[in-house]
């Protein structure tokens, strides 16, 4: 059953729009501001934890209780596309892309006005520059580098003007952590003279996990994948662990765990993890099989090298089973092509060993 989407909300923002804050955030000590009160931050991290635990429908519903009065409700369609980019990333199924855009245009629309008419509120640049990294991030996820590339440097202005308006705006450092890190890394591949600001950005990340108003465990979650490509195991093991731990073994925690340990050479622990991973996917009511194939491929090639190969056996002929789609299948291509060569090494071993026992059967008639 495929569930509604979540009503969208947009419009022309009117010119008297402050009018509608009095019912929404309002710091008189500050003039106008976007700050939100302990009650809105907690609905956020019960909106967190619900994704986090793979909740995504209540996460959904939970949105609701915001109760953005704004014009074209800004702050409610930011939520609910950060919501729906966690959903897309998990499945790898981007087919709501447009729905995840369109809310951020129409957040856009209004941050853009709000900072103009509000130079010194930190949290209109903090909330431009998610609508901003959201962007950039998707576009990374589709290998549009000139794009990603462009609304991330505009993510980084945004927080980083929010940061000087306001030091304490810890929550800011997630996205600029998260910009210094991969920037360095991906740019520095093909410009290799620009400055490494790797180490800024895990500093950044771990301020934002450790200060953040509700942006602790996604900076968490940020600073563990910049820890797996720098090799530094032990560390983002311990944040995967605490992820785990939070969420009862939600899926973000386990994508994390299974990489580290794949890529740590812990075969078991990798196994395990992507064993989780597949139990919880086939619970979905309808997905696209694009993280079913990446997992089964995963564990089968750890049982394969651990010698477990009736297991791993098991694992590939699942995987080729899935009746997939045109692009799942091509965007697996490798995946489907080395999940064959397995399972000809395992039969060729299979006959190898029935030609041994039965000489050795010979031998002793």
């Amino acid at each position: 059953m495929k569930r509604p989407p979540a009503p969208f909300h947009s419009g022309k923002i009117a010119a008297a729009f402050l009018c509608a804050l009095i019912l929404f955030l309002y710091s008189p000590s500050f003039g106008a501001s976007l700050r939100p009160d302990e009650t809105r931050i907690a609905r956020v991290m019960n909106i967190i934890d619900r994704v986090y635990s793979d909740s995504f429908e209540t996460a959904y519903r939970l949105v609701e209780a915001i109760n953005d009065t704004l014009p074209g409700k800004p702050i409610y369609n930011l939520i609910v596309a950060s919501i729906l980019h966690a959903e897309m990333t998990d499945l790898e199924d981007y087919s709501r892309k447009k729905d995840f855009f369109n809310r951020l245009d129409s957040s856009k629309k209004f941050f853009e006005d709000w900072t103009k008419r509000n130079p010194e509120d930190p949290w209109g640049f903090y909330f431009l520059g998610t609508v901003h990294a959201y962007k950039s991030m998707l576009h990374a996820q589709n290998k549009s580098w000139l794009k990603t590339l462009i609304e991330g440097l505009k993510a980084r202005g945004k927080y980083s003007r929010a940061l000087e308006i306001d030091p304490g705006l810890y929550d800011a450092y997630a996205g600029l952590g998260n910009y210094h890190f991969w920037s360095s890394v991906i740019l520095r591949k093909y410009l290799p003279f620009l400055k490494d600001n790797s180490e800024r950005g895990l500093s950044e990340l771990r301020l934002a996990a450790d200060s953040s108003y509700f942006s602790s465990r996604p900076a968490a979650t940020g600073l563990a994948w910049a820890l797996i490509n720098r090799k530094r195991f032990q560390e983002a093991s311990k944040i995967g662990m605490e992820l785990y731990k939070e969420s009862s073994g939600g899926r973000i925690s386990l994508w994390i765990l299974g990489s580290l340990y794949w890529q740590w050479g812990g075969l078991n622990k990798a196994a395990n993890y992507y064993g989780e991973l597949i139990e919880s996917l086939n619970r979905l009511e309808s997905q696209n099989y694009y993280g079913l194939v990446f997992c089964r491929y995963r564990k089968g090639v750890c049982l394969y090298l651990l010698r477990r190969y009736e297991d791993a056996e098991e694992e590939f002929k699942t995987l080729i089973s899935y009746n997939v789609s045109k692009e799942v299948r091509d965007r697996h291509k490798k995946t489907f092509e080395k999940t064959r060569e397995y399972l000809e090494k395992i039969e060729n071993r299979t006959k190898i060993e029935d030609r041994t026992s039965l000489s050795r059967f010979d031998s002793r008639n």
